[in-house]
């Protein structure tokens, strides 16, 4: 009320100044900020209160009791200042509409912008310049995000405190927390590593399947298993990540139950939750510009942005991911972590095995440190370049079919996956876990390794559920099977017999796979046919290899901590392991065969005017979106393979009106382009298949 007093005492001049308005909007949200520190505080001086009329020890606890009038007046100061906040958003509508057409005024200019530091940069990584409209606009913006995530804050409740057991208690990792809905955890981002993951396996099967359902510790850190309703992002994630102080005690918020929701504010309103993801996502160019220009935005008024990171552009990411790696460095070193620098000397001609004999007993803090590598019989000195050839001749060996630890996917796309049978090795799963820690400290070292992997092994590290669309690179024969059965009854396929189990074959015994708890017991139907085909298709494609996965990931999360990349969808995960290609759209378009359309159709010349258009980063997704992978064959598109053999990038016209989206066949390289009738909806459809389904879209 103070707060909204004082901005209508300001005089007009100054009230519409977007720095006048943010100061103020701070100051509202911060209410919220402190009334929860408040209750706490008092919380905290009852329960001294407590123990000293106990008569209690000095290091004794007793935790403040959970009084139902206690919660309920929680509640009740919760929703009062949901809505007072609420209120003074609603009032500064004019000022959100104003907002919104100025992004749209700026947008072309940024887009200009964009376009002649790409031409200057040729590849490199030059910021194009900010607008100054874009600065005189950024405090109004910070204004907007800092409302919502305030309001967002109100429409939930203070969790019940709980005490933390203490270190070494039974049962308990004192180093990693249990997760809020947001994805946060308490704790230092340091500490944030996955748990013993091959030992986890036999706890939870299904854990290496990768289903939200799951609370799977063998892929890096466990998330929620029954995700919150509307917590899951348009990126097809059930969580999120933020990284700030005000996150950090955010995350002793909990989500208010329907029931408890009445009268609070609403998320939905003017200046809400969902207002505010609405106009970053209608003016993302904008959005992600002041971003680009001010990465410290993602920690501070625009936060809120971490809960919808598939609004964020690649290079907004990437930037987020370095400067929380750089943090985690400066804290060892303060902490006096960081040892010596390590020194490796390697033969070139076993550089697998030199390197994993000399480095795998390394703790995960002395891997992240100085490595200096020299090769066997040479002076040079390794200032970077020698660290370069050794990341790039061991992605050679470790994919060298003689060590029997990766193979090439079937689609025939280059891409490589764990191999089913590594285990005539003894010593694979070492491996697996040695060749994750690597892959992670390159990208903790900012270097690129050649190594491409497939679609569902991204997915795995990212922790994000497979689904069907999966298989269909794997295994396109069973691919249709599984569409078949979504699209007729189960009755009329002669299907309904089946339960929500799989078979797997143990040295030649066949066992009975239950897909959810007891899942035997439970017949499949056309309601729940959708999930049995996500999960029987999980199951297929990594039943075989969870082991390897579980490993190979244990490992990157002990250099890079889960939280730093559960930002990233499967394709932007490659371009931050492997780096963007470099791809020659004259190649390609000489190199492309169409179905249904002729080179002279209007949608096909739109189209390689849009892809000519796209920078590098989305020329990478697009080739990931069509054939699997980003990877560019070394004899030019000419060369690229499908399933079956060489197969050229194909385009099909695809029937069904225009407001479908592209789709895509990977294991045949094609690209479903419907016949949209402008070029600006082409545009449109395209990139929003490329940036957003890389998750896969599931049935419908």
């Amino acid at each position: 009320a103070a707060a909204a007093a004082a901005a209508a005492k300001l005089p007009p001049s100054v009230a519409s100044s977007g720095s006048a308005i943010l100061r103020v909007s701070r100051v509202v949200a911060a209410l919220l900020t402190f009334d929860v520190e408040a209750a706490r505080r008092e919380e905290t001086e009852a329960a001294g209160n407590a123990l000293a009329a106990r008569g209690a020890g000095h290091f004794d606890v007793i935790p403040p009791e959970d009084h139902p009038d206690v919660e309920a007046e929680r509640r009740r100061r919760r929703k009062s200042m949901g809505r007072a906040i609420q209120s003074f958003a609603d009032e500064l509508n004019p000022v959100w509409a104003a907002l919104g057409d100025a992004c749209t005024v700026l947008e072309p200019q940024i887009a200009a912008a964009a376009a002649v530091a790409a031409a200057s940069s040729r590849g490199g990584t030059a910021a194009p310049a900010l607008p100054a409209g874009a600065r005189q606009i950024q405090p109004v913006v910070e204004a907007y995000f800092a409302l919502a995530s305030a309001i967002n804050d109100a429409s939930k409740r203070v969790a019940p405190s709980t005490n933390a057991a203490p270190a070494g208690e039974p049962g308990r990792n004192p180093s990693i927390s249990s997760p809020d809905r947001n994805g946060v955890r308490g704790g230092s981002e340091e500490g944030l590593v996955a748990s013993n993951a091959a030992s986890s396996l036999n706890a939870d099967d299904r854990a290496a399947f990768g289903l939200a359902r799951v609370t799977s510790p063998a892929f890096g850190l466990a998330r929620s298993a029954t995700p919150a309703a509307g917590a899951s992002t348009g990126s097809g994630r059930g969580h999120s990540t933020v990284a700030s102080a005000a996150a950090a005690r955010s995350a002793d918020l909990a989500p208010v139950a329907e029931e408890e929701a009445e009268g609070a504010a609403n998320k939905d309103g003017p200046g809400g939750v969902t207002s505010v993801w609405n106009f970053a996502n209608e003016h993302r160019s904008v959005v992600n510009a002041l971003i680009r220009s001010q990465p410290g935005l993602l920690d501070g008024s625009l936060r809120l942005m971490m809960e919808k990171p598939r609004l964020l552009d690649f290079d907004n990411k990437r930037l987020y991911i370095r400067g929380k790696l750089k943090r985690l460095a400066e804290r060892e070193q303060m902490r006096g972590s960081h040892h010596g620098p390590v020194r490796a000397q390697i033969n070139r001609k076993q550089v697998l095995t030199d390197s994993f004999m000399q480095l795998q007993h390394l703790k995960p803090a002395e891997l992240r440190g100085r490595l200096t590598i020299q090769f066997s019989g040479e002076e040079g000195i390794d200032a970077g370049g020698v660290s370069r050839e050794w990341y790039m001749l061991l992605a050679r060996d470790m994919f060298n079919p003689d060590k029997a630890l990766f193979e090439l996917s079937p689609s025939g796309d280059g891409a490589y996956q764990p191999f089913g049978n590594s285990g005539i090795n003894e010593t694979h799963l070492a491996y697996f876990k040695f060749i994750g820690r690597i892959i992670g400290k390159a990208v903790y070292d900012g270097y690129l390794v050649d190594a491409h992997f497939t679609r569902p092994f991204y997915k795995h590290m990212l922790n994000i559920p497979l689904n069907y669309d999966d298989m269909e690179a794997f295994d396109p024969d069973y691919h249709k099977s599984l569409v078949y059965m979504l699209e007729h009854p189960l009755e009329e396929s002669g299907l309904d017999y089946l339960t929500m189990s799989a078979t797997a074959d143990y040295f030649g015994m066949e066992t009975v796979v239950d897909l959810i708890p007891d899942g035997r017991d439970v017949s499949v139907t056309d309601d729940n046919k959708l999930e049995y085909v996500n999960l029987v298709a999980a199951h297929r494609m990594t039943n075989a290899i969870k082991e390897q996965i579980a490993a190979f990931t244990e490992g990157f999360n002990d250099i890079v901590p889960h939280e730093i990349i559960s930002i990233l969808n499967p394709s932007e995960l490659e371009l931050l392991i492997s780096g963007t290609p470099e791809i020659d759209i004259d190649d390609l378009k000489n190199n492309t065969e169409y179905t249904g359309y002729t080179t002279s159709a209007p949608q096909v010349r739109w189209f390689w005017e849009v892809v000519k258009d796209l920078s590098e980063e989305d020329r990478a997704r697009l080739l990931m979106f069509v054939t699997g992978t980003s990877k560019v064959p070394l004899d030019g598109f000419k060369a690229l393979q499908g399933i079956s053999g060489p197969q050229r990038f194909q385009i099909h016209k695809a029937y069904g009106g225009g407001q479908r989206l592209c789709s895509a066949h990977t294991c045949f390289n094609q690209l479903d382009l419907p016949e949209y009738n402008t070029k600006e909806e082409l545009k449109d459809r395209l990139l929003f298949a490329i940036r957003e389904g890389s998750e896969g879209f599931g049935f419908g």
